[in-house]
């Protein structure tokens, strides 16, 4: 009767034999499981646009003086099925400032 501690010096344990001991195998899986995420996220990001670009659309409306405070660039938002959520706190500031300097070009 043989035990795990009694193996002979050429033959490998199964922890000796994971992956951490085979660098080539280890990034490819790294690889592959950073294409899964990616994947993944830009699957999201494609099925909702509109999550990531209220708050672009709405920088672009302030600069262009088509509003002129952010209670009505809230409405427009709406209007063109943007979501208005992210217009809150310092968002809400910036987009004030932007509307002011863009009114003040005028």
């Amino acid at each position: 009767m043989t035990y795990a501690h009694d193996t002979p010096d050429n033959e490998t344990t199964e922890a000796e034999d994971g992956i951490l001991s085979k660098p080539a195998v280890a990034m490819i899986a790294a690889g592959a499981i950073g294409f899964a995420v990616g994947a993944v996220i830009w699957q999201y990001r494609r099925s909702h646009p509109q999550k990531f670009a209220s708050f672009d659309r709405a920088v672009d409306m302030a600069r262009s003086g088509a509003v002129d405070t952010v209670q009505t660039l809230r409405k427009r938002l709406r209007e063109e099925g943007y979501s208005p959520a992210q217009i809150e706190g310092r968002a809400k500031k910036y987009l004030a400032q932007l509307i002011d300097a863009a009114q003040s070009r005028f």
